[in-house]
């Protein structure tokens, strides 16, 4: 079992505050998310459990009982954001491998590591991209390359700061399949700022804004916390229910 364990979390910004987090705990075998509108703290979140930004408070990540050293992060935890290389002559192909390099046994490439990558490759539905550099990829293409990077290097941790932007109707669906299946083993941690992804995709949904948890919830519970969700989100929600799993969806008001 994969857990990571968050005490007294605080991460600033020079006077500015990013976001308090006093205790929150994640374990694997199911997609947690936080959720919450633009500027909540979601992404400093993320960061924080991945080491990349200064923090104050305490995180641990566990595999089976044993604490992940710091300076070993990189080799089990993957995050995976936004980038634009407008001038990345890089190909799809090479980037993949790059990204295998912190699990590589030694400096050249392996045999494990071709198959990783071709893996994933089908996994994501990119296997046609890959001789293309990243500059020449729409945002959609993109996306599900950076989404590959993550998974390539097959993380105890996977981070996924909103994994759903860019994507088409179909690789979104795409992609929550993808997610759920890689769920049963390791730890997945995604951000969106849409309670309609994180209602579809993920068990456990925790609600931020203006950098302070405003609620943890199972899936199950999204009836009691529908009031709270229309608040923090100053919008209009409806819990609609679609083969047997519940859904907020935003109910949009068009006056004429």
């Amino acid at each position: 079992m994969i857990v990571v364990e968050i005490r007294d979390l605080n991460v600033v910004y020079g006077q500015n505050p990013g976001v308090t987090v006093e205790r929150l705990t994640l374990t694997s075998g199911r997609v947690n998310c936080v959720v919450g509108p633009n500027g909540a703290g979601k992404s400093s979140l993320l960061k924080a459990v991945a080491g990349l930004l200064t923090y104050r408070g305490e995180i641990s990540i566990r595999i089976n009982d044993v604490e992940v050293e710091k300076n070993e992060l990189h080799r089990y935890v993957s995050y995976v954001s936004d980038i634009q290389p407008s001038s990345i002559k890089v190909s799809v192909r090479e980037t993949l491998l790059y990204a295998r390099y912190p699990c590589s046994p030694g400096f050249f490439y392996s045999d494990r590591d071709f198959k990783y990558v071709e893996e994933t490759s089908r996994l994501l539905g990119i296997s046609h991209l890959m001789e293309k550099s990243l500059s020449e990829l729409s945002s959609g293409e993109l996306q599900r390359v950076l989404i590959a990077i993550g998974i390539v290097k097959n993380p105890a941790l996977l981070l996924l700061d909103e994994p759903d932007i860019h994507l088409d109707l179909y690789n979104k669906t795409r992609l929550i399949k993808v997610i759920r299946g890689l769920a049963g083993e390791k730890l997945v941690f995604l951000s969106t700022h849409d309670p309609s992804v994180a209602s579809t995709l993920c068990d456990r949904l925790i609600l931020l804004n203006n950098g302070r948890m405003q609620g943890d919830f199972g899936i199950e519970e999204l009836n009691q916390a529908l009031g709270l969700f229309e608040e923090v989100f100053k919008t209009r929600l409806a819990l609609v229910e679609v083969e047997g799993r519940r859904m907020l969806i935003p109910v949009y008001s068009v006056s004429t």
